[in-house]
């Protein structure tokens, strides 16, 4: 119910407020995933490094002065031939198989090792096919968990349904355990034996879904919340209802593709759809995630700065920034902790 949830909430509030009149520091894990092979355009690779350069670190640490962050660079993998050999026997119609698997199967092993070493863990693209290896690994480390794909497609096509062949928009279908046998030849019980439940995954900001998406969507009865339904209802509601729909227990993925926000604030990006998220509905979701305290993963994907001019890469490099710094301390409402403020400005208390 929703008033247990907030109840919950102002309890869980309460603690977050000792540990920050005590300093407690939060470490977060950064990890760069310059993959392009999920779709036909080149220059999302460059993203992780175009986000360092403008200063992400800094932006985040001035959110919360408590954030201690280790950016384990630029994730690399090589092909082996097994992968190959799938390709070639079972999954020759979809782009550059052998990479995407290859890509994310060191992501699994890199996501693990960042939570075994840090609280959260962020991970930037590239496009959206490393969603697979970044959840994938989260579902290793936390098999209880919660998934928010915010996002313009609901990237749930299968091997047989995908008219492109591009793997950036099927990464969940990897990921559900519904789906699971739709990939059998892909061996994910051995890769990735923890996979996500159904009733674990809420879309948000779907605008342009494939028809056999749509068919997956309701045949499972997986919920999500398209422009439509947002512009109906109202971005509030569908986080009221959102957080409602997960596990109170369970710890939250957040993998957000600019595209959810719309052209106008995320101009540099491969598959843009006009009418998405305002950066400011865009930020207002992120921060409802984030009071929640159990976000311990996030993605950012789908930056391309090849396509567009300087400004319009300005443009998106900045919506993707304030997103990534509410999701990670940032208050609009103002700083809650004050340790590096000189407090007795106002004089002593009478």
């Amino acid at each position: 119910m929703w008033w247990r949830r907030q109840l919950a909430s102002v309890k869980l509030l309460g603690r977050c407020f000792s540990a920050a009149a005590s300093g407690e520091q939060t470490r977060l894990g950064i990890i760069g995933v310059p993959f392009a092979k999920g779709q036909g355009k080149q220059g999302v690779e460059l993203a992780p490094d175009l986000l360092r350069e403008s200063n992400l670190r800094q932006v985040l640490q001035s959110s919360d002065e408590r954030l201690l962050i280790t950016d384990y660079g630029n994730l690399h993998y090589a092909v082996d031939e097994s992968l190959l050999q799938q390709q070639r026997q079972h999954y020759y119609h979809i782009r550059n198989y052998a990479d995407f698997m290859a890509c994310n199967l060191a992501l699994i092993e890199q996501v693990q090792v960042m939570l075994q070493q840090n609280a959260q863990f962020l991970t930037i693209g590239g496009d959206h096919a490393i969603g697979f290896g970044s959840v994938a690994g989260h579902l290793q480390h936390t098999p209880n968990l919660s998934l928010v794909w915010i996002d313009a497609h609901a990237d749930i096509n299968l091997h047989n349904t995908s008219q492109s062949g591009n793997i950036h928009g099927m990464p969940v279908s990897f990921l559900l355990r519904e789906l699971r046998n739709t990939w059998q030849h892909a061996a994910l019980d051995k890769v990735a034996p923890n996979c996500l439940s159904k009733d674990q995954l809420v879309y948000i900001g779907l605008r342009d879904i494939d028809p056999y998406e749509a068919f997956i969507l309701n045949k499972f009865g997986i919920r999500y919340y398209a422009m439509d339904s947002i512009d109906r209802m109202g971005v509030p509601k569908v986080i009221e209802m959102t957080l409602d729909a997960l596990d109170t227990q369970n710890k939250i993925h957040v993998s957000f593709d600019i595209d959810a926000l719309d052209s106008n604030v995320a101009p540099c990006t491969g598959t843009a759809v006009r009418a998405g998220l305002t950066l400011r509905e865009g930020i207002s979701i992120v921060e409802a995630l984030r009071d929640t305290k159990r976000v311990q993963g996030m993605d950012i994907v789908e930056i391309n700065p090849k396509l567009g001019t300087p400004q319009d890469v300005r443009t998106t490099v900045d919506s993707a920034l304030e997103i990534l710094k509410s999701m990670f301390g940032y208050r609009r409402s103002g700083a809650r902790h004050y340790s590096n403020l000189d407090t007795g400005i106002l004089g002593h208390e009478q």
